[in-house]
């Protein structure tokens, strides 16, 4: 194959790449935002799952990345140990919503058994309609909440 050959042949490679990003870009942005509720019932679920130490379902609520970083194994063994209040949390209180395309941030409040808050940043990822946590990011606080019971 000659040097035009294998130039235009690149080239066409870069276009067709760019025109992939560019499709999957405003289709991102074009997806209606859902509703809060969906998006708290996702977390609910998972941590439903956590409480009653069903790994394996709560596994696949997460994003298809955290399933590509942790085996079942190393997912359960990363929460019983990094987020272990998940498991045993009396009280949670869902907050603030903020989507963008394919991307949601959910807040979420957690009181445990040492009566201390943990606030929750929730990452999820809409994957082929359906919306999956992508992490969390945990907010240290050191104060008790007061929740109301409905």
């Amino acid at each position: 194959m000659n040097s035009k050959a294998k130039a235009a042949v690149l080239a066409f490679s870069f276009a067709l790449c760019a025109a992939s990003a560019l499709i999957t870009h405003v289709a991102r942005v074009r997806m209606p935002a859902p509703a809060p509720r969906e998006l708290y019932a996702v977390v609910n679920r998972q941590i439903a799952a956590f409480r009653s130490g069903d790994f394996p379902s709560a596994y696949r609520y997460a994003a298809t990345g955290v399933q590509q970083k942790f085996t079942l194994a190393q997912f359960a063994a990363m929460i019983r140990r990094d987020y272990p209040e998940l498991a045993r949390a009396r009280d949670i209180e869902f907050g603030q919503v903020h989507t963008r395309g394919a991307s949601a941030v959910v807040q979420v409040f957690f009181s445990g058994r040492d009566k201390l808050s943990h606030s929750v940043f929730y990452n999820l990822v809409a994957e082929n309609g359906v919306w999956k946590i992508a992490g969390a990011d945990e907010i240290r606080t050191a104060r008790p909440r007061q929740f109301i019971h409905a």
